[in-house]
């Protein structure tokens, strides 16, 4: 009879412990398939949004002195330019995060209600108000801070020593 319990508990202690290991193999490779994946969507993600930062260069943070304002035009070409990213060929658009595509949504519906705002008419040259002006510029670098956050570039340092200072307000040209 001692016999059949030792037996009895080695057979039961190899099926827990066979359920144990096949529990925890299974969550594991879950987990380094998932890893996986997010790697791979986060360097894609990098890549488009690498596009995506440089073109909107054409709403930098300030106009610099020399350099002329965007006409209503100018503003339908850019919004182009957004929407060839969006959905060209690298299918930009399909990796935006909720976040990042709330504000290029605004980015964009903010550039048509500006660039169309007298039709295509005699507007079509006029220049932007300082109102629409500013409110394309912000939106256009809450668009950035947000790609940079999704790739995860906006995070501090880890070591306090390396972290950078307050941004610097734009500089006035007023004369």
């Amino acid at each position: 009879m001692t016999a059949f319990i030792g037996f009895f508990g080695a057979i039961l202690g190899a099926l827990v412990g066979a359920i144990a290991a096949y529990l925890t193999a299974r969550s594991n490779m879950r987990l380094t398939l998932e890893h996986s994946y997010d790697q791979t969507l986060q360097g894609k993600r990098l890549e488009r949004y690498q596009a995506l930062f440089h073109a909107s260069k054409c709403l930098p943070r300030y106009w610099r002195p020399m350099e002329e304002e965007p006409k209503r035009e100018d503003l339908q070409q850019y919004m182009r330019n957004f929407h060839d990213w969006y959905f060209g060929e690298d299918a930009g658009g399909m990796f935006l995060t909720a976040a990042a595509k709330d504000v290029y949504t605004r980015l964009l519906n903010l550039l048509a209600e500006a660039a169309f705002k007298g039709g295509d008419g005699p507007d079509g040259d006029s220049r932007l108000t300082e109102t629409e002006s500013e409110a394309l510029r912000q939106l256009a670098g809450e668009l950035r801070r947000q790609l940079a956050v999704d790739v995860g570039a906006a995070h501090p340092p880890r070591l306090h020593w390396t972290r950078p200072g307050p941004q610097a307000p734009p500089p006035s040209f007023d004369s």
